[in-house]
């Protein structure tokens, strides 16, 4: 008997994130659907591509996503592997196991879906995301490379402040200013602590890996936390994140994931103290 992947979505899970993927036949995906918590997780989400819904894909890489829509009604989402997402409201969830099984036996009838004019970003709404985050060296030479190279081309700028020519046209020395500060870059990136990090971490699982490098990861549960604590500047960006854990041990993911989003990955449902320091000129305060 034919079998299909499919996977679930919860409304705690963020984009691309799914629980219980594997292998199903139609009747084991009807099961899967019917045993969904359609009626709890209605009324706590809104309605949209990433949310409460159960995902089938076939051996072409379609997918048919069945999730929740307005007045009690359900909404099946058909993305094929051209990337064009069509759209369907089913008035019952008798109707939405009908269009299942005709996903399985490959006669769905596009026709009756509306075609949505619009195909950008759609695909990471049904693909399944690993989020495991390292450092990247790209992000952090380039980072160096800019703020160094603006910075060399203003030093020599002002050093030629007021002569009537330069000595040299403005093109080589933004050359050499961006020659200089690659290399700075790559210095920086070589002696950045750190730059072997591993961390996998989701929104809708409690459980994530952090290890300082791949050889020694530990897997932590969101549950132990005690506190997290982070730095606000006076721009408004955030940095040193910092995890306490109700042991007393903490980790300090650095340079792996932007700190607003990894402070996303913890629902206030959690009910984890979450700690901001203001960082000023002359100091930090809380």
């Amino acid at each position: 008997m034919l079998q299909l992947i499919s996977k679930l979505q919860h409304n705690t899970y963020e984009k691309g994130e799914y629980s219980d993927e594997q292998a199903r036949n139609i009747e084991e995906t009807i099961n899967l659907i019917k045993d969904f918590p359609w009626d709890t997780e209605r009324a706590l989400t809104d309605i949209q591509l990433t949310g409460p819904s159960v995902t089938i894909q076939d051996s072409d890489l379609n997918y048919l996503k069945l999730g929740l829509y307005f007045n009690g009604k359900f909404c099946l989402y058909y993305l094929d592997s051209q990337n064009h997402l069509y759209e369907y409201h089913a008035s019952t969830i008798d109707e939405a196991y009908n269009l299942v099984r005709d996903f399985f036996e490959q006669k769905l009838d596009i026709k009756q879906f509306d075609k949505h004019l619009f195909n950008i970003g759609n695909k990471p709404h049904f693909i399944t995301n690993d989020f495991v985050y390292r450092v990247k060296p790209s992000k952090i030479v380039l980072t160096v490379a800019l703020i160094s190279s603006f910075v060399v081309s203003s030093i020599y700028f002002r050093a030629i402040a007021g002569q009537s020519s330069t000595p040299h046209p403005a093109g080589v020395i933004f050359l050499f200013a961006a020659i200089i500060g690659v290399f700075i870059g790559g210095l920086v990136f070589i002696f950045t602590p750190g730059k072997k990090q591993y961390l996998q971490i989701s929104r809708g699982n409690n459980l994530f890996s952090y290890g300082y490098d791949e050889k020694h990861i530990i897997l932590y549960d969101k549950l132990n936390i005690q506190e997290i604590s982070y730095y606000v500047s006076n721009k408004g960006w955030v940095s040193d994140l910092k995890i306490t854990f109700k042991n007393g041990s903490y980790i300090q993911p650095e340079n792996l994931i932007n700190a607003q989003t990894l402070l996303r990955k913890f629902p206030k449902a959690l009910n984890i103290t979450i700690k901001q320091v203001n960082q000023t000129l002359s100091g930090r305060t809380e």
